[in-house]
C-alpha cells in the first residue's frame, strides 16, 4: 500500500515539476502571456499600433508563425495575421486593419486567442512624419490539456486518476497605443518608435481573485543607409519591459538589389540578429534570410539558442516564418509643372 502511494506522490511530482520547468521557460522566453518575434520588423502591428498602414499601396496582408522548445518539449507556437487598408475621407488618411494572434504553450496547455481593431493617423510637419495609433480588441485564454491532473482527481476505489481533464478560462479587453516618428536626410531614413500595452491593465485571473496585466512597452529604431544605389543596411532594434523583466533584438539586415528592374525577384536579404535581456542574460543568435518577389516579402529566421537552456536543447531555439503582401498604390498624386505664359 505505502509503495503504491509512493507511486501515485512520484507521478504527481514528477508532474508538478515538469509543469514548473515549462511555466518557468514560457515566463523566461516570452514574458509570460505576450508574445515575441524575433522578426519584428516583418509583424508591424504587434510592434506598434500606429504601424497600422505604414507601407506604400492601398492595403496589406501581414502573417508570422514561430516555432520554439520543441528540442526540449511540445513546442511553443504562435501564429499572426493582419490586414490593413488606407482609408481617404476630406483629404485626410486614416489607416484601419485587424490583428489577430493565436499562442500556444505547448505541453502546459495554455491557449491564448487575441483579436484587434487597428487604427492609426498621420501628419507630417516639415521633413518630419508622425503617426499615432491605438489598438482595442479582447483576449480569450484557456488553460488545461489531456495531461493535466490535479490531486482531487485520484480515484482510491480505482487506484487511479479519473479526472476530466480539468480547465480554466479566461476573458478581457485589451487596449494599446503607439507613436513612431520618420524622416530622410541624405541616405538615412531613421525611424523611432514607442508603444504602449495593455493601457486599461486587464484582469487576465483565471480565478476570482484579481491579476492586472501591467504595462508592456515597447521602444522601437531603425535605419535604413542607402550606401550604394543595389545595397542597404538595415540596422534595428526592439526593447520590450514588462515589469522587472526586459528583453532586446538588435542587429541588422543588408538587402540586395541585383536582378534588375525586369526580374520578378526585386530583392534578396541577409541577417543577423541578438537577444538577451538587455545587457543581460544571453538568450540567441539569430539568422535571417528573405526576398521580394513581385509585391510579396518572404522571410524565414532560426534562433541558435545560447542560454542555459542549451544543454537541453543542443542549441535549437526557435524557427519562424513570415509574409508580407502589399497592393499596388492606385492614389493618384498631382504634381506642378511650372511653364511660361506668352
Amino acid at each position: 500500500m505505502n509503495s503504491m502511494y509512493g507511486q501515485i506522490r512520484h507521478k504527481y511530482f514528477t508532474r508538478l515539476f515538469t509543469l514548473f520547468i515549462l511555466l518557468r521557460i514560457s515566463l523566461a522566453s516570452v514574458l509570460s502571456q505576450d508574445i515575441h518575434f524575433t522578426l519584428f520588423n516583418n509583424s508591424p502591428l504587434f510592434v506598434n499600433p500606429a504601424n497600422t498602414g505604414n507601407f506604400e499601396g492601398n492595403w496589406r496582408i501581414t502573417g508570422n508563425y514561430r516555432d520554439q522548445w520543441r528540442a526540449i518539449s511540445e513546442p511553443f507556437t504562435t501564429a499572426s495575421v493582419s490586414f490593413e487598408k488606407h482609408f481617404h475621407i476630406y483629404n485626410q488618411t486614416v489607416d484601419a486593419g485587424v490583428y489577430m494572434i493565436n499562442d500556444n504553450s505547448g505541453a502546459i496547455g495554455l491557449t491564448a486567442n487575441k483579436f484587434y481593431l487597428s487604427l492609426a493617423y498621420e501628419k507630417s510637419v516639415r521633413k518630419n512624419l508622425f503617426r499615432i495609433g491605438l489598438q482595442a480588441g479582447y483576449a480569450f485564454l484557456a488553460y488545461g490539456g489531456d495531461d493535466l491532473t490535479y490531486p482531487v482527481d485520484w480515484n482510491h476505489d480505482e487506484g487511479q486518476f479519473v479526472g476530466s481533464n480539468p480547465s480554466e478560462k479566461s476573458t478581457y479587453p485589451d487596449i494599446n497605443i503607439g507613436i513612431i516618428w520618420h524622416t530622410a536626410y541624405k541616405i538615412l531614413e531613421p525611424e523611432l518608435g514607442i508603444s504602449l500595452a495593455h493601457i486599461n491593465f486587464p484582469n487576465e485571473s483565471f480565478f476570482d481573485a484579481k491579476e492586472r496585466l501591467p504595462l508592456r512597452m515597447h521602444l522601437h529604431g531603425s535605419t535604413k543607409i542607402k550606401l550604394l544605389e543595389r545595397i542597404y543596411f538595415l540596422p534595428a532594434f526592439i526593447y520590450m519591459n514588462r515589469k522587472s523583466a526586459s528583453e532586446m533584438v538588435t542587429g541588422t539586415n543588408v538587402g540586395f538589389r541585383v536582378f534588375g528592374k525586369r526580374s520578378a525577384v526585386k530583392e534578396l536579404t541577409t541577417g543577423i540578429w541578438f537577444r538577451d535581456g538587455f545587457l543581460k542574460n544571453s538568450d540567441a543568435f539569430s539568422i535571417t534570410g528573405g526576398a521580394t518577389i513581385g509585391r510579396i516579402d518572404i522571410a524565414l529566421c532560426y534562433d541558435i539558442n545560447i542560454s542555459d537552456l542549451k544543454v537541453a536543447t543542443g542549441n535549437k531555439g526557435a524557427f519562424e516564418l513570415s509574409f508580407i503582401y502589399r497592393s499596388i498604390s492606385t492614389v493618384l498624386n498631382s504634381y506642378s509643372i511650372p511653364c511660361e505664359r506668352y
